[in-house]
């Protein structure tokens, strides 16, 4: 596979596995103690991990064309190298959220303390868990030596700002996709633990420092609200596309509450999903809300269609 990340890529990710870039199969992710540093990736250059990339249309490899090197050298960094947070959200899980781990009792993953050498990084992306909690990114943006050269790209709850308004005004360029999926209430219980005022204060905050756009995870659970989050924010919307878990995806709905979606986002995979038909894992979708609701305390269930469906279930074999 022709790609920069091959020379100048490195992902760090929460259980202190690396690779040249975040969507590489991790089944072949590699041990950082294994690492060649001239050659890194060399035993993955071969393409095999690049699934993600040969689909059709913009790929995620286009990002990598001006950051090619003849020799190895950082440009990009991409750290994600434990899974400390501060939520629990309800499309999560206890690889990405220590909190996740703690309810489920599972270990937490020990953030991996790495070391590199970032002499010639360029961009540094900071995702998580929740990045502006973890120790180790502070330690990175201290490390920099010229952060007027460097741009940095966060996937953050923003419900922790302290110091932003000391370090970002260094770098060069700073841009946050604020995670959130629905507003107010319904908003709190999607990622539980937030808190609906101090979010859009800090929000706001975060945008005097930086180039913030809202940041919504299109699934089940808030398809029917998007055009309510449009109206809300007063920034630009950019949308994920939840894949996993396949229970939570748009394509498990029902035909009929698919046509009563009433306002779609302009996304080409978005529509190829909702015109995908899995709603044969419909019932387990519905047990997993009922069973989030009943773990936290929440009323998830009553913002959504669902009921009819329920008792058609349970009519049938129970829920």
């Amino acid at each position: 596979m022709d790609c920069g990340a091959f020379d100048s890529g490195f992902c760090i990710h929460p259980d202190g596995k690396v690779s040249p870039c975040c969507l590489f199969d991790h089944n072949l992710f590699l041990d950082i103690n294994d690492l060649d540093w001239k050659d890194p990736w060399h035993s993955l250059r071969d393409g095999a991990g690049c699934n993600a990339c040969r689909h059709p249309g913009p790929k995620y490899k286009d990002n990598f064309d001006s950051l090619k090197n003849e020799t190895y050298a950082i440009r990009y960094l991409d750290v994600r190298n434990n899974n400390l947070c501060n939520l629990e959200c309800t499309i999560c899980n206890s690889y990405y959220s220590s909190k996740w781990a703690d309810r489920l009792g599972e270990t937490k993953f020990v953030s991996t303390d790495f070391d590199v050498d970032l002499t010639n990084v360029e961009h540094i992306y900071f995702a998580g868990g929740e990045p502006l909690i973890n120790p180790k990114h502070w330690q990175v943006l201290d490390s920099i030596i010229d952060p007027s050269s460097v741009t940095l790209h966060y996937n953050s709850n923003l419900l922790s700002i302290k110091n932003i308004d000391i370090y970002w005004p260094r770098f060069k360029h700073v841009s946050v996709n604020a995670s959130m999926d629905a507003i107010g209430p319904l908003g709190e219980q999607l990622r539980y633990g937030t808190k609906w005022d101090k979010w859009t204060n800090n929000l706001h905050t975060a945008a005097m420092y930086a180039k913030v756009t809202v940041n919504p995870t299109i699934s089940v659970l808030n398809i029917f609200n998007l055009k309510e989050i449009e109206e809300w924010s007063e920034y630009p919307v950019v949308y994920n596309i939840l894949a996993e878990p396949d229970y939570l995806c748009v394509s498990v709905l029902p035909k009929d509450l698919k046509e009563s979606i009433e306002y779609i986002p302009d996304n080409a995979h978005l529509r190829s999903l909702l015109n995908n038909d899995e709603s044969w894992l419909f019932p387990h979708t519905m047990s997993f809300i009922l069973l989030q609701d009943k773990l936290k305390n929440t009323d998830i269930w009553s913002s959504l269609p669902f009921e009819k469906y329920a008792i058609q279930e349970y009519m049938r074999d129970g829920i």
